[in-house]
């Protein structure tokens, strides 16, 4: 049953057009940006926009007025272990005139259609409200946890072997990041992308900054002053992919001790790190981050279905995208999994939002019967839960788009 609001919404959508931006839009999408999130009218910016017209698309009015607009850029993350296709949503604006009219919504299911007919499983977003996007089917998932906390909480002074890296980062660093950030969900393969996070993170001369190449790990640090004699050892980005590599990396963050009296560091929340100091020493990031399921088909085919867990028949409840919402059966084909139309009665059903959790190793199934987002056998949803392969999520604060 439609309730008058979402007819009202839908009526209100119509009435707007709905194409790519092109360069002539320029003037246009700067001043709705502006109205939105403010920013600087300069020659820079402005060459910024121009390159992000391609991904970009755009409602326009009656009067062919600009009224909203919204990005959709293509990542590759790791799912897994496995290089997936993502669609990052971002610079989602509408004006105050055309909101609350079902605009947003189109414009998000425009990029669903678009992703979806590219092969593209998964989307990643930055919500303005995380409300808005979970009634359309997006779901907040861990990325890591910002620590702040004394250098002598990583234990005593320790020496170090590492070696600054001179360079280039991306050319020193990409295979072994990618090597690590495999080892968990949703993180940004950065292997294609608008933004190139190696020149974000390349030390600039004078900025007391490093990279350290650390056999399993890595690290990208800089050394802050903050008020007198105070100084803070900031990691902008670092991961590892063992327990030698682990070591490393906080013999590294050790030797700072005389230097730093406190460091900050970003690390997945499953990390003997958060463990500890969570509860102590976390702070605020940038913000919520959000995954939705593009085309369920796509998103699951190839994960890692155990051999020996019988078929599971899915039902996802997608009232976004009607191309999810429907029946599925899930099953080992000797490479990952085969994923196909079903018929008849599910063993699991599941509202889309579950399944970025489900698989993502975000949340438990347990826990997800106790929000209500999905139901069913317990050891159905134990198979789709190792979909994931015994991953949790982590997205890096660096590789924010």
């Amino acid at each position: 049953m439609t309730t008058p609001e979402a007819a009202a919404a839908s009526t209100g959508a119509a009435g707007y057009a709905i194409r790519n931006l092109t360069a002539d839009d320029l003037a246009a999408y700067r001043a709705l940006r502006d109205h939105s999130f403010g920013f600087p009218d300069d020659a820079e910016t402005d060459a910024a926009f121009r390159q992000r017209m391609a991904s970009t698309i755009g409602a326009f009015d009656g009067a062919g007025r600009l009224v909203a607009s919204a990005a959709g850029h293509r990542f590759e993350t790791f799912v897994a272990g496995l290089p997936r296709r993502l669609l990052g949503i971002g610079a989602v604006q509408t004006e105050v005139s055309a909101r609350r009219r079902g605009v947003a919504r189109r414009l998000m299911l425009r990029l669903l259609e678009r992703a979806r007919d590219e092969g593209t499983g998964w989307s990643m977003l930055y919500p303005f409200d995380p409300r808005f996007y979970e009634r359309l089917g997006w779901q907040a998932l861990p990325a890591g946890v910002r620590l702040r906390l004394p250098i002598a909480a990583l234990g005593p002074p320790s020496t170090t072997d590492a070696v600054a890296l001179e360079g280039p980062l991306g050319a020193a660093l990409a295979p072994l990041y990618r090597r690590c950030a495999a080892l968990w969900n949703f993180t940004n393969a950065r292997t294609t992308g608008p933004w190139d996070c190696w020149d974000d993170l390349q030390p600039a001369a004078g900025d007391r900054g490093a990279a350290f190449d650390l056999g399993d790990a890595y690290a990208v640090l800089q050394l802050r002053s903050e008020g007198h004699d105070s100084t803070t050892l900031v990691v902008h980005d670092a991961l590892w992919c063992s327990a030698a590599g682990h070591a490393a990396l906080l013999r590294l963050l050790r030797a700072y001790h005389g230097q730093a009296e406190r460091v900050v560091v970003d690390v997945p929340r499953d990390s003997d790190l958060a463990w500890s100091w969570t509860d102590a020493h976390a702070v605020p990031t940038h913000g919520t981050r959000m995954v939705r399921v593009v085309d369920v088909a796509a998103a699951l085919r190839g994960l890692p279905f155990p051999d020996s867990a019988a078929p599971v028949t899915l039902r996802v409840v997608d009232g976004t995208a009607p191309w999810n919402d429907g029946t599925w059966r899930v099953a080992a084909d000797g490479e990952g999994c085969s994923v196909t139309p079903a018929p008849g009665p599910a063993d699991v059903q599941a509202d889309v939002r579950a399944l970025p959790l489900l698989v993502g190793g975000g949340a438990t199934p347990g826990a997800l019967r106790h929000a209500g987002l999905a139901e069913g056998d317990d050891a159905a949803l134990g198979a789709l839960h190792a979909l994931g392969g015994g991953r949790s999520p982590f997205h890096a604060l660096s590789d924010r788009f």
